[in-house]
């Protein structure tokens, strides 16, 4: 299945979710291919391995009516998750055996090598999160792969940096974030510099397209250091890397969690 293909899917699926009163919101290269054509471009440039899976963040508190909708539509849940949801745990999977699909939503929260928290923010874009939401949900990664370099270099090229509008990164949101949690300021300056050097080395970027990543990751970086701390962050940052701070992916999947 194309990434095309199984975006059609993916936007189908947030519709019905709106008729039925359940949010769903897209995350990952499905988000990105979903928020703006320049992206969706870009990324078949890159080359970016196609998805096939459909990422979605949602409410724990349309979790019933979720569950049904996606029943009605010929989807199976997944009987793991299902049991792990009497320990707690916030995330749906939904699988379709006759057309290999499988569906995931995450509840409130994406809880990976870091936490975001996505309550009242589904609201600020569809049918994808917001900008900041899906650069942010990658900037969380422990050990980034190459496919998650080429979703940001995506969002990073087509998107100015700045604040209050769909079509801008939301940089405010970012710093408030890393200025709190030291784990998530590391990890995601980490990440930044990684990207900046992939795109500097790679073919696939004309130089144009090359210079604006490295101009914003530059500028986001320079911003996120000149940002004032909280007194958690600057207690934590000073363990720096002696103490792990992150949570395992392993840990995060034995909770019921997927990557």
């Amino acid at each position: 299945m194309t990434p095309d293909e199984l975006l059609r899917i993916a936007l189908d699926l947030v519709d019905m979710g709106a008729q039925r009163g359940v949010t769903l919101r897209l995350l990952g290269s499905l988000g990105a291919r979903a928020h703006s054509r320049e992206s969706a471009a870009l990324l078949d440039v890159l080359g970016r391995e196609p998805t096939h899976d459909i990422d979605f963040m949602g409410y724990s508190s349309q979790q019933v009516q979720a569950t049904r909708m996606f029943r009605e539509l010929g989807y199976e849940p997944d009987p793991s998750v299902a049991f792990s949801q009497e320990y707690g745990i916030q995330r749906l999977i939904f699988h379709k055996p006759n057309e290999q699909l499988m569906a995931e939503v995450f509840l409130d929260v994406l809880r990976m090598a870091q936490t975001l928290d996505f309550r009242g923010r589904l609201e600020l874009d569809s049918p994808s999160v917001s900008l900041v939401d899906l650069l942010l949900s990658k900037l969380q990664i422990q050990q980034i792969t190459e496919k998650d370099i080429k979703d940001m270099i995506a969002l990073l090229a087509e998107h100015e940096l700045g604040s209050g509008g769909r079509e801008v990164i939301d940089v405010p949101y970012l710093l408030e974030l890393t200025s709190q949690q030291w784990g998530l300021y590391y990890t995601a300056r980490t990440n930044l510099s990684i990207v900046s050097d992939w795109a500097e080395r790679t073919s696939q970027l004309d130089q144009e397209t090359r210079q604006q990543v490295r101009e914003r990751v530059a500028e986001l970086i320079r911003q996120m250091d000149a940002a004032p701390k909280s007194t958690r962050w600057k207690l934590r940052s000073a363990l720096g890397t002696r103490v792990r701070w992150y949570d395992q992916v392993d840990d995060v999947h034995r909770g019921g969690f997927g990557a």
